[in-house]
């Protein structure tokens, strides 16, 4: 009796977790492929630290720009190293937050020639820290539409 209580639990807990990452992964357009990279701090300037809730972004579409500009990071050449830019460019969002959020991609839509890209910040467990830092989500995005005009970027749950 109780190896059946056991498999329907395990079993019910394994399409909970199933669902939850389903419902967790980013809505895009068909046609596109993305890949993301969090990282803490600031890819371009270790010393420049974003205020509260300042925000940014940069579309960086070939090889060269992207080795210039990044910081000499191991986890971020492995990125750009994997980036075809041929076909896929990197969009570059970052903000300033205390240190325990992550930056999250919720979903990419299609607008006219652009993009709007939603992106949330994951709450921790500890609500109470408020130390500062830049926040780096990198957006690898591969997309048969390859002309772009605008991006709109929309930053949820602060």
């Amino acid at each position: 009796m109780n190896r059946r209580k056991f498999l329907a639990v395990g079993g019910l807990g394994l399409g909970v977790g199933y669902a939850w990452n389903r419902s967790r992964s980013p809505s895009i357009p068909s046609g596109m492929t993305v890949d993301t990279l969090y990282y803490e701090g600031n890819i371009f300037d270790a010393r420049d630290v974003f205020g509260p809730r300042e925000e940014s972004h940069t579309i960086i579409t070939d090889e060269e720009t992207a080795a210039s500009e990044f910081r000499a990071v191991e986890q971020l050449s492995h990125f750009t190293e994997e980036t075809d830019f041929d076909e896929s460019y990197t969009l570059v969002v970052q903000n300033g937050m205390r240190s325990e959020d992550d930056l999250e991609l919720d979903s990419i839509e299609r607008i006219g020639d652009g993009l709007r890209v939603a992106i949330s910040i994951d709450k921790p467990l500890i609500p109470d820290h408020d130390d500062l830092i830049t926040h780096t989500l990198l957006i690898r995005i591969t997309d048969e539409k390859s002309v772009l005009d605008s991006v709109d970027i929309n930053i949820e749950g602060y």
